[in-house]
């Protein structure tokens, strides 16, 4: 069993599913960075809960960590190429797409705000 920490970018939204007892799953593929050489693509499964909800609040383009147990393959184009291929078993996943900053405006009706005080000045 390999264990690994996987970050890339999702290239679909992730997909819910469900198994025939109910429980619900999430697929996903994952765009990971090569350096130099380009990416190979990560299928993802998650069952676990609270990773399941995790990566269903993600979108396409969001950048993600997940961590679990990882398969290496190859695999065959066509042309007879031979490519990476990773399957990863994910039961943690983390968003680490940075979220925008609030301006202070914004935070001004939040109860961390500064309290009092006239934002005149902006």
């Amino acid at each position: 069993m390999i264990r690994a920490l996987v970050t890339g970018v999702l290239v679909a939204d992730p997909q819910p599913r469900t198994v025939a007892n109910g429980k619900p799953f999430a697929l996903a593929r994952v765009a990971v960075p090569q350096g130099d050489e380009g990416r190979v693509f990560c299928s993802v499964i998650c069952f676990d809960d609270s990773a399941v909800a995790r990566l269903l609040q993600l979108r396409a383009g969001a950048q993600v960590s997940m961590a679990g147990t990882l398969k290496a393959g190859v695999w065959t184009d066509k042309e007879g190429a031979a490519h990476p291929s990773l399957d990863l078993l994910a039961d943690e996943v983390a968003s680490v797409t940075p979220r925008p900053r609030r301006s202070r405006r914004d935070r001004a009706g939040t109860p961390d705000a500064d309290a009092g005080g006239s934002h005149a000045h902006e």
